[in-house]
């Protein structure tokens, strides 16, 4: 019995280790995170930023497996896995080193909002306390120009309208998509958006250690959408004027 169960074992293990298993390079690894209009659990619209990436793959004839965590998990496993991308990620100094920037996928504005009639500047914001999304580009921005008095919270932010509400906060630090969505619909005439701070240029990026080596055909990909007028007709589908 043994010596005819000895060939049969070896054939199915020669067998199991023949099979071609696709590598990270053939399915690439994103991770991303919800966000209101951005990335979204929505069948019909599942956010400006999943169908911009999902359209680049598409038009590259590449694969992708989505992962989908909370945003500052995101970042920490795109970093420490090999050829992962993610996104939707702003450019920061902060940020800068630890991934390659080539598929600009937009650009977008932020704003200091404020529930009482104020128009704050960045000087006379950095004496008010701010609230951000935790570990996001904007949160990384208000480090970085020295801001000390910051509210942070994780998710999409709308946690951040209570506390305006109560004047737990003085204002909310963020883009204008993300404005968009959360205040969308709200009667509050003290809605106050501040004179534009800043634009983000926001990226499908990898891992700069161990960059996903097909990058170029996801840049040549996205040149491909914009030439069509793809990328416009994704931005009129959430009623955001295009900006790339």
């Amino acid at each position: 019995m043994r010596k005819i169960l000895a060939p049969v074992l070896a054939a199915i293990l020669a067998t199991l280790f023949s099979v071609k298993h696709p590598t990270a390079s053939e399915v690439a690894i994103v991770y991303t995170s919800y966000f209101s209009h951005v990335v979204t659990e929505d069948p019909e619209k599942r956010g400006i930023a999943y169908d911009i990436v999902n359209e680049v793959f598409k038009t590259a004839g590449l694969k992708y497996e989505l992962n989908i965590l909370p945003w500052a998990r995101a970042q920490h496993m795109a970093k420490q896995t090999p050829e992962a991308l993610i996104f939707p990620l702003s450019w920061t100094k902060t940020r800068a080193e630890h991934y390659v920037w080539q598929v600009n996928i937009f650009n977008n504005q932020t704003h200091f909002i404020s529930f009482n009639n104020e128009n704050l500047s960045v000087k006379e914001a950095k004496n008010k306390l701010i609230g951000v999304q935790l570990k996001s580009s904007w949160d990384n921005w208000l480090t970085e120009q020295g801001f000390e008095k910051v509210y942070r919270v994780p998710g999409d932010g709308s946690e951040l309208l209570k506390q305006l509400n109560q004047n737990r906060i003085d204002a909310w630090y963020t883009d204008t998509i993300i404005a968009g969505s959360v205040l969308g619909g709200l009667d509050n005439p003290k809605i106050t958006y501040s004179d534009p701070v800043q634009i983000f240029k926001t990226f499908l990026a990898t891992n700069s250690k161990a960059p996903y080596p097909h990058l170029d055909k996801l840049a040549k990909a996205l040149e491909k959408i914009k030439a069509s007028g793809r990328l416009d007709e994704i931005f009129k589908k959430y009623d955001i004027p295009p900006n790339y």
